[in-house]
């Protein structure tokens, strides 16, 4: 029933087979539009997978991607700028340029002012780079805060920075294609440790440094190669935190064992290295091709390797 249109509004009786045809009708029209819509939902959800997955892909397990350079260094300065008391980074890119150092300049050293620790690990080239030995010595003699740390090795490593063992921005390895600047920010506590403990066996490895440059041609011993290592795993840790600038009791406490221990392993190696002091012993280290033995694999059942000179 509908009403009149004369202004009256008079109910107007309509036949019952043409209200149930229109109703039929509408309803059909209802139906073939959930219908189309229930057709297109597969293919929103595929759709919608895609994404969830690429969502997945950048954070998945305390692990976040970020490829865009600007919110790298943003993410990394908001990190290091919270940092409590340590930093820890390794940096295998070779030498910076003064660009790179002078970004980091002041954030590193708003950290060290703070009390904040920071040990950074470079590959051995930078000992040649007159704008980083010029960074390395201008922090390692500053006069207020705490003092950076620097070493080097001759042998690759991966990039990462470790702050406060919470966090740790690592490169990429996984996603393919990915930008050389993109990184992966990790906050998976069993991963992040994990990442810091592979950072502390490389730096047990290093050697200290505080910006002194070396010369392109290095001597070395003329004996090369694994036959020519005289020294022991054990000897090498010791004459590698005598260069630290570890004492006997500070060797003693980093290695687990003891003093007298450490003393007889001294007196061993200068010997060994015919010195007369730990001084001279460091000096003549510093020449032998013991030096670059990489200690950082297991020793059971694993000759020591040598490591290619830089």
């Amino acid at each position: 029933m509908v009403h009149s249109t004369d202004g009256k509004n008079r109910p107007v009786v309509l036949d019952p087979h043409v209200i149930t045809q229109r109703h039929i009708e509408k309803m059909l029209e209802e139906n073939e539009d959930r219908i189309r819509k229930m057709r297109e939902l597969p293919a929103l959800a595929d759709r919608m997978a895609e994404e969830y997955q690429r969502g997945l892909w950048r954070s998945s397990g305390g692990s976040e991607y970020i490829e865009d350079k600007a919110i790298v260094n943003a993410r990394l300065d908001d990190v290091v700028g919270s940092a409590e008391f340590e930093i820890l980074s390794a940096q295998p890119g070779g030498p910076r340029d003064r660009e790179q150092l002078e970004r980091s300049l002041a954030r590193d050293t708003a950290a060290l002012e703070r009390g904040v620790a920071k040990r950074t690990l470079y590959r051995a080239v930078a000992r040649d780079n007159t704008c980083t030995a010029e960074y390395v010595r201008a922090m390692t003699g500053r006069e207020t805060g705490k003092r950076p740390e620097y070493r080097t090795l001759p042998s690759p490593f991966e990039r990462a920075i470790i702050v406060d063992q919470r966090v740790a921005f690592i490169s990429n390895h996984y996603l393919p294609n990915a930008p050389d600047h993109s990184a992966w920010l990790v906050t998976d506590k069993a991963m992040v440790a994990y990442i810091a403990a592979e950072f502390d066996a490389r730096w047990r490895s290093a050697d200290p440094w505080h910006g002194e440059l070396r010369g392109r041609v290095q001597s070395v011993d003329t004996v090369t190669g694994v036959e020519g290592v005289r020294t022991t795993r054990r000897q090498r840790e010791v004459v590698r935190g005598l260069v630290a600038g570890l004492d006997q009791r500070g060797i003693a406490t980093e290695l687990g064992v003891s003093v007298r221990t450490v003393a007889d392993e001294i007196n061993d190696l200068k010997d060994l290295f015919d010195a007369k002091s730990p001084a001279e012993l460091a000096y003549k280290w510093s020449f032998s091709s013991d030096r670059l033995v990489d200690d950082s694999a297991p020793e059971a059942g694993l000759r020591a390797s040598v490591r290619p000179a830089a």
